[in-house]
């Protein structure tokens, strides 16, 4: 077991942004479980979706526990999309039921990976019609799922592809 350093650099709250694209709809799916990274390509045809949500409201929520099969990880991500539209609504019905891979940017640039290919994330929605004006009008979406490792980083499919048996 090593040492946790002091970080030095710049820490600031918040995600950016939350990708999606359906499990079957990936090529190539790596974990690294020595450095807890992931590459993921998508099939020929396919790509990453983009959620938008309303600026400053992408949560993330995640817990260890301690379970008689072994320590399990919970992650939650939460994000408020905004305005009751057709177009939201569409794309989050053909989303119920599916199966999910999830990436998430915070604003240090930092990519974390939510799902694989056996135990992916799944997703539930609820549209926020407030009685008053000024509250907020659209859908809260919860991304949710358990797993047997920490969600990995992200690599970048064009970087440098680890060697996780000479990772120490």
């Amino acid at each position: 077991m090593g040492n946790i350093p002091r970080h030095t650099g710049i820490n600031i709250g918040g995600l950016n942004s939350i990708n999606w694209i359906y499990r079957e709809d990936v090529g190539i799916f790596n974990i690294y479980p020595s450095t807890l990274s992931c590459l993921i390509v998508p099939k020929s045809g396919k790509s990453w979706n983009t959620i938008y949500g309303t600026p400053e409201t992408i949560q993330l929520e995640s817990e260890q526990q301690d379970t008689p099969a072994g320590i399990k990880y919970i992650y939650k991500l939460k994000i408020l999309v905004p305005k009751d539209r057709a177009p939201v609504e569409n794309e989050l019905y053909a989303m119920t039921g599916r199966r999910l891979i999830l990436s998430s940017g915070d604003k240090n640039g930092t990519v974390r990976v939510f799902g694989t290919l056996d135990t992916p994330m799944k997703v539930t929605s609820k549209l926020l019609k407030p009685a008053v004006l000024e509250g907020f009008n659209g859908y809260e979406l919860l991304f949710a799922g358990e797993f047997s490792n920490p969600a990995a980083y992200y690599l970048d499919p064009y970087g440098p592809i680890p060697d996780d048996e000479n990772q120490d």
